[in-house]
């Protein structure tokens, strides 16, 4: 029989806890850091004092229209205030050149808007309003979440129909019939008899119907809270007319189609200290991030942030500085959270063009680089790896230059934003930099 050599107890034990401290490391996942030579690490610097500007400012120039989603509703943000959300779209034709026949009669119009599944807020039954557009909207235009067209000034939602459930959960009762996921909205006689006694001529195209119709704006009348998602690109939004003539009963959809021109529309209302930028005296108005810093969407709020001394790197360290990590960390001010109101799952770092262009980070364009800006539910922080974006500005002072970066253009700011600024109603307060635990801050390692 084959013999076994036998091991030692000492080097048997020995053996399985390098294993298992090995097996157990936590991966390091600072960039950069572990592609220096050895001879490079023994000369890092690290800091987390350097000055940071960091202000609330209002989202202004927000575009929204021909997104995927839109909002409707209004919710109350504890500590920042209303947002109400409404949004305008075109109805195109499901298919051209319908002819409705001899002396057709309306029976009935509905318009059934299908939820997302998203929600914001406390939800309660709303009242909706309904208009026909006065003018036509383009999709090859821009339009921002500040829009506001004009309607004929005349709800299109019948005075039976009542408030309406915003919650996609509930299912919508309809004589026998259970309907899931959808507004359904009664609309008056009278607009779909004015549409029957058009001539055949307005429905052999889109743009002829277009021409006539121009689409709704669709708003809450304010007497109910919390928001919901709509869909507005897949076609299962639509305004459908049932009518019967001498010969037939049928009916007909207009739909809200990928091809539709659209528009996400959102209003504030802000209290407390962000009540100042209801009506701010000019565009460069803000509110302080010594205590607490705001990020909103709904076309909201967004924190700009400045190094002013980062330039003082390059002074302590020398010009042969290299950034191995640079981290922003923004923690969640505590005292303001509730459960009924979660943060952002992510959110956005941007700089901008000499234009006032919003625009990607350098890290964010590049490929490989994880950027994060994802909420650490544990930590309860957000984490913004940066590292290029600083590199590049230092590499910028010393008259290098990269792209907006560049020596003969100013400093642009960087902008903490919302990951769904347009299609959504959260909010999130984060604490500033002049609080004594934990305050925001700029975690920098560099070697030299």
């Amino acid at each position: 029989m084959k013999q076994h050599a036998s091991i030692p107890w000492a080097a048997y034990w020995t053996f399985w806890c390098l294993l298992i401290f090995v097996g157990c490391k936590k991966p390091d996942s600072s960039i950069g850091l572990g592609l220096q030579p050895e001879s490079d690490m023994l000369n890092l610097f690290v800091t987390d004092t350097l000055t940071l500007d960091l202000v609330t400012v209002r989202e202004d120039s927000l575009e929204t229209n021909n997104l995927s989603t839109a909002v409707l509703g209004r919710v109350f943000m504890p500590r920042i205030g209303w947002t109400t959300a409404g949004f305008a779209t075109q109805l195109r034709l499901s298919a051209p050149g319908i002819d409705f026949g001899h002396n057709p009669i309306v029976d009935s119009m509905f318009l059934s808007l299908r939820f997302t599944g998203d929600t914001y807020g406390q939800l309660s039954n709303q009242s909706i309003l309904v208009e026909q557009l006065a003018d036509s909207i383009s999709y090859d235009s821009s339009y921002y979440s500040h829009f506001s067209p004009e309607g004929l000034h005349e709800n299109l939602v019948d005075p039976s129909q009542g408030a309406i459930s915003l919650n996609p959960s509930e299912d919508l009762i309809v004589g026998e019939d259970t309907i899931v996921s959808q507004i359904r909205l009664k609309l008056k006689n009278s607009i779909g008899q004015t549409i029957l006694n058009q001539d055949t001529t307005t429905f052999e195209s889109n743009d002829s119907w277009l021409r006539f119709f121009h689409g709704i704006v669709i708003t809450t009348l304010g007497d109910g809270v919390g928001a919901t998602g709509i869909d507005i690109s897949s076609g299962m939004s639509l305004m459908r007319l049932h009518y019967h003539n001498d010969v037939d009963t049928a009916f007909y959809d207009f739909i809200i189609s990928p091809l539709s021109a659209r528009v996400n529309m959102f209003e504030q209302d802000y209290v407390g200290e962000l009540s100042y930028l209801n009506s701010p005296p000019s565009d460069s108005a803000y509110v302080s991030g010594e205590k607490s810093l705001y990020v909103m969407s709904g076309a909201g709020l967004k924190a700009r942030l400045r190094i002013p001394f980062l330039n003082s790197i390059t002074d302590s360290l020398g010009p042969e500085r290299a950034v191995q990590k640079a981290e922003i960390i923004l923690p969640l001010d505590e005292s303001f959270f509730d459960s009924r109101y979660p943060p952002h799952e992510q959110l956005f770092v941007l700089t901008e063009t000499p234009e006032g262009n919003s625009v990607s980070t350098p890290d964010q364009v590049t490929l490989g680089v994880n950027i994060d800006g994802y909420y650490d539910y544990e930590a309860k922080e957000y984490h913004f790896n940066i590292s290029r974006t600083i590199q590049q500005l230092l590499n910028r002072d010393s008259g290098i230059g990269y792209g907006n970066f560049s020596p003969e253009n100013p400093v642009p700011p960087l902008y903490i934003v919302s990951s769904r600024a347009g299609i959504s109603i959260q909010g999130v307060v984060i604490k500033g930099t002049g609080v004594e635990e934990k305050p925001a801050r700029l975690v920098l390692t560099c070697s030299h």
